[in-house]
Order: structure tokens, then C-alpha cells, then sequence
């Protein structure tokens, strides 16, 4: 064999090399979550009324331990359900929507939009109810329902805003809160502290933020404190959690009483305690 034949044939094996170790490389990035992880769903069909159940069955690669699927289901008048589902071994998973929920008593579209671990790497359905309400625009420029029988946390909470003044901080369901944005500016930020006594986060420790009934892809979270950027159309920010406590004032009067009950027992107890025996 002559030298330019032995030159020839190391290359190939080189080259053969060199293709085994890139392929070798390339699925442990993807054991090891270097790679993206796709997820992808599928709707059981466009357009339902509201005596309907959409079925929704999705399917996720590259399975990561310990991670649940988050779907969020949006309409115009906000958040309809969150729900986080584990998959099964093999990636699939599957969840139903009843459409006669309350909150999708409104004709028109639906986004649901599922998770899985990263913020980027989701899939989104979207579908059109009909034969319902429709919705009518309220004047106030909020979404309708926030304002009915909110729970005023604003006092409750701590946060800094730059770039818009806050107007409230209401509770109108179990799940949520909303901040009520006014004279807004582009570039404006708020930071705040979701103390569990009164918003409890999902199992994975994070929050949902809406900013204008959109889901934010801008908001940073750093254990309990919530950052959210914002622009000047910004009137509304929802911070979506597993539970809100709905009457923090009623509690905290309950609390009060009980206390002062207690102090006037125990003043009581001392004064008879003192008091000479006959």
C-alpha cells in the first residue's frame, strides 16, 4: 500500500470519527436538556358553543424529571383556568375545558397555551366559542368584574413602580391578582412582593403574569418578588397564583377582635384576682 493510499484511508476514519463523536455529543446534550425541548397540541376541534367540552391532547419530548406541563387559558375578559399536568413516561398528556364555565360565558377567541418548563418553548391553540354573550366594552377602559366586590389588598402589599403611579391592588377571585395601572410610560417597571399570606404560587414556586390580559414574556421572578415591565398602553396587570386569600380586611378584623377579646379576659382575670375575698 502506498502512501497516498495509507493518507486516504485515515481521513476516512477520521472523518468517520469526527461524525461519531458530533452524534455521540448531540444526544447527550439532549439527555442532559442542552437541547430545546418541543411541545406540541392539538384540539379536538375550531369552534364550540357553551355547552362544550374541549379536549386537549399534547405531546412533549425529552422528558424532564419532576416538570409538569402549565397550561393557561385565556379570553378577553382575562384568565378562564390554569392547570399544570404531569405527562406520562412516554410525553403525552391530555386535559379538558367545560365552555359552560362562567368565565367563558362570552362569545369569541380562546387561547390556550401550554408549557413545558421554559418560558420559549410552548404551543398555542386557539379556539372561537359562539351562540353565547357578547361581551360589551366597558367605559371605565377595565376589563367588566374586576371592580364587583374586590377585595382592596393595596395597603397589604409591598412594591416600587417607576413609570405610572398605581391605582389599586384588588382580589376578584381565588386566583389572581390586579394591579390597576394609571399614567403609564413607556419603559415603566413595578416590582412586588407576593407575600403567601395572600397569593400562594403554583408547585413550581412561579406565577402567571398578564399585562393588558396578554400573558408577559418580560417578567422576571426572584423567589417571591416579581418584577414586570410595562409600556404606556398598560392599565391592567394580572399575577395569576393557585390561591388568594379574598378577604384580607374581614380577616384581619377577626384577627383584631379575637385579640381584644382575649385582652379584656385576661384584664378581667387580673382584676378579680385582686380583688380582696370577703
Amino acid at each position: 500500500m502506498n502512501v497516498q493510499s495509507i493518507v486516504l484511508l485515515m481521513s476516512i476514519v477520521a472523518l468517520g470519527s469526527m461524525g461519531a463523536a458530533s452524534q455521540a455529543f448531540a444526544e447527550h446534550g439532549q439527555q442532559h436538556g442542552d437541547a430545546p425541548v418541543p411541545i406540541s397540541i392539538e384540539v379536538n376541534g375550531d369552534t364550540f358553543d357553551h355547552e362544550s367540552t374541549i379536549v386537549v391532547n399534547g405531546q412533549v419530548g425529552n422528558m424532564r424529571a419532576g416538570t409538569p406541563v402549565t397550561v393557561i387559558v385565556t379570553g378577553d375578559n382575562g384568565v378562564v383556568t390554569i392547570e399544570q399536568i404531569t405527562p406520562a413516561a412516554d410525553g403525552s398528556f391530555s386535559f379538558s375545558i367545560n365552555t359552560a364555565s362562567p368565565l367563558m360565558k362570552y362569545d369569541g377567541e380562546y387561547k390556550i397555551k401550554a408549557t413545558y418548563g421554559d418560558a420559549n418553548i410552548n404551543d398555542v391553540a386557539v379556539v372561537t366559542l359562539e351562540g353565547g354573550l357578547v361581551k360589551q366594552e366597558s367605559h371605565s377602559g377595565h376589563e367588566e368584574g374586576h371592580h364587583s366586590e374586590a377585595a382592596d389588598l393595596t395597603d397589604a402589599l409591598n412594591y416600587n413602580i417607576s413609570g405610572g403611579m398605581v391605582e389599586s391592588i384588588t382580589s376578584t377571585n381565588d386566583d389572581s391578582l390586579l394591579i390597576t395601572i394609571h399614567m403609564a410610560e413607556d419603559d415603566g417597571q413595578i416590582t412586588i412582593n407576593l407575600s403567601e399570606d395572600i397569593i400562594t404560587p403554583f408547585n413550581d414556586g412561579s406565577f402567571f403574569v398578564l399585562v393588558n390580559g396578554e400573558e408577559s414574556d418580560d417578567a422576571e421572578q426572584n423567589g417571591t418578588e416579581v418584577t414586570i415591565p410595562f409600556d404606556s398602553t398598560t392599565t391592567d396587570i394580572e399575577i395569576v397564583g393557585t390561591h388568594v386569600v379574598p378577604e384580607f380586611g374581614t380577616i384581619a378584623m377577626i384577627v383584631l377582635a379575637v385579640a381584644i377579646v382575649s385582652i379584656i379576659a385576661v384584664s378581667a382575670k387580673s382584676r378579680l384576682s385582686i380583688m380582696p375575698r370577703i
